[in-house]
């Protein structure tokens, strides 16, 4: 088949992106496939060449960096004559721009397959505060969350009346930013304006959540099925983009050291955010879980980490699926949708 793999993007998680494709892009041509490599943000001139895929790093993207972009270059690429013959799309664009409908739209005007969940379940998911409604109404538990817009920071009575609402530590991060980018753990006695105004430089949305003490385990659904629960395990501090993306930060458990009653009421309840956002293909669904072994939902990744060492790919290797079987599972997936 004649792939494209889009890579890269215009959100501050571009790097990861780029490894991400780079993995997917070999996989997909071990296989046999014809695989085009192609970064939307240079528009129609997107095509990259194998030794700019090699060079990709993990490093954080600067903000004079992100500031260059533009979503229009976006458009062009798709409509671009590097899409005029292409049966099917792998999208490993994370974060704003790629994994919020954005690309899923233009994909879907241009009658293009494509991996991965339609415009509408990827908006939804990467829309926290949505996602978060929609978990309460199907009674799937979700941390108790309030929100504040950017300029409130300067707001001292709303300030306290965040404190008043969610007494203890709080989490407080960008409503639609994925990677925790503009993410920060606020302790009582901690500076929550700071924490504010950080997040509202990634969202015109600030989601402040209650922290909830415990474990950080993470599920991957594929299909309709979940595969083996993970635990992150972070040496130090919390699962921030340092430790997520610099070897030897943090340690991953999988499958996890839990009951088979947890195990499956954690993969149950990842099944059912997956479900009633509407995602399709795959997903990772994050938790917290309690000491008491109390499970709560934070969100639905719908274009998580791609790398052969991801989270998605780990869960799949434990239950025998190789990186490569995982990506061609994938694509059968978007073409028969």
């Amino acid at each position: 088949m004649n792939i494209v793999v889009l890579l890269g993007g215009i959100s501050p998680e571009r790097n990861i992106s780029l490894l991400s494709g780079r993995a997917a892009v070999r996989a997909l041509r071990s296989l046999g496939h014809s695989v085009s490599a192609v970064d939307p943000s240079r528009g129609a001139n997107g095509l990259m060449s194998d030794d700019e895929l090699a060079a990709a790093t993990p490093r954080a993207v600067t903000d004079a960096e992100l500031a260059a972009f533009s979503p229009s270059a976006l458009v062009d690429c798709i409509q671009a004559p590097l899409f005029d013959n292409v049966d099917v799309v792998f999208i490993t664009l994370h974060g704003k721009y790629g994994e919020d409908g954005y690309i899923q739209s233009l994909l879907d005007m241009r009658g293009i397959a494509y991996t991965g969940s339609s415009m509408l379940a990827s908006a939804m998911a990467m829309d926290k505060i949505t996602s978060k409604m929609l978990f309460s109404v199907a009674g799937i538990p979700t941390p108790h969350w309030v929100t504040l817009m950017p300029e409130q920071a300067d707001d001292d009575e709303a300030l306290d009346a965040v404190r008043s609402e969610i007494p203890g530590t709080l989490v407080v991060k960008p409503n639609d930013q994925g990677s925790t980018v503009g993410m920060t753990i606020v302790s009582e006695g901690d500076d929550l304006a700071a924490a504010v105004r950080l997040a509202g430089r990634y969202s015109r949305h600030v989601l402040i959540e209650q922290f909830i003490p415990g474990r950080e385990l993470t599920v991957a659904v594929l299909g309709n099925d979940a595969l083996p629960v993970i635990e992150i395990a972070p040496k130090e501090g919390f699962y921030d983009y340092e430790n997520k993306y610099t070897k030897g930060k943090t340690e991953y458990h999988c499958p996890a050291e839990l009951s088979d009653v947890v195990t499956e009421h954690v993969q149950n309840l990842a099944v059912a955010a997956h479900g009633v956002l509407g995602c399709h293909g795959y997903s990772r669904v994050d938790f917290r879980l309690t000491d008491d072994n109390l499970p709560f939902c934070l969100e639905v990744n719908t274009i998580p980490g791609f790398t052969e060492t991801s989270l998605v790919p780990m869960a799949a290797k434990q239950s025998g699926l190789s990186f490569e079987a995982l990506c061609e599972e994938l694509i059968q997936a978007a073409l028969s949708r």
